[in-house]
Order: structure tokens, then C-alpha cells, then sequence
């Protein structure tokens, strides 16, 4: 056993495990459901929908091309609203994991 390793650590390399509280797991739970149903498919696909757009067009609509000039600004409201909408996908396959996890 190492000296410098984590009291009650064997190797020194194991990683943490932490348990989720109860109510937190059956949230997660609801989500992970949640994610599997129809309704769930739609507002993905509109997410990536959005995604696509701010993508390829900037907040005000206008298409990024070499005649259109966007402004710093432009771009970082269009990154903040493509980072909003994959937060919210990512939540949801966190709780997948999460309930994966656990079972």
C-alpha cells in the first residue's frame, strides 16, 4: 500500500463512487423515461433543428457567408442559444447514464 494514497484507498487509483440521494435518483428515473417517449423525439429533433440553424445563420436571421460581416456579439448569442439547447439534450443522457448506473 502506498503512503501517499487516500486513507482506506488500496492502490491510490481508485476513483470515487458517490451514490445519488433517493429523491434525486427517482428524478433522474423520470427523465430517463421521459427520454425514450414520442413527445421527447419531437422537442429533440426541434432542438437540433434550432442547433442546425444558429449554425449556419445568425440571431437575426441573416446567413453566414462571405458578404455578411457578423459582429462578435452575433456570434457569441448564437453560440450562448446552441450551448442552452445542448445543455438541455445533455441532461437528459446524463440521467439515462445515471439510471444505468444505479440499476
Amino acid at each position: 500500500m502506498s503512503q501517499f494514497g487516500i486513507i482506506g484507498d488500496n492502490l491510490g487509483t481508485d476513483l470515487p463512487h458517490m451514490q445519488p440521494a433517493e429523491d434525486t435518483l427517482k428524478e433522474e428515473k423520470k427523465m430517463a423515461k421521459y427520454s425514450r417517449s414520442a413527445e421527447f423525439k419531437k422537442i429533440q429533433e426541434w432542438c437540433e433543428e434550432r442547433i442546425s440553424f444558429y449554425q449556419a445563420y445568425l440571431p437575426n436571421g441573416m446567413e453566414v457567408g462571405l458578404d455578411v460581416q457578423p459582429s462578435p456579439e452575433d456570434w457569441r448569442v448564437a453560440n450562448r442559444v446552441i450551448g442552452e439547447f445542448k445543455a438541455l439534450l445533455n441532461g437528459y443522457e446524463i440521467a439515462k447514464d445515471i439510471v444505468k448506473e444505479n440499476e
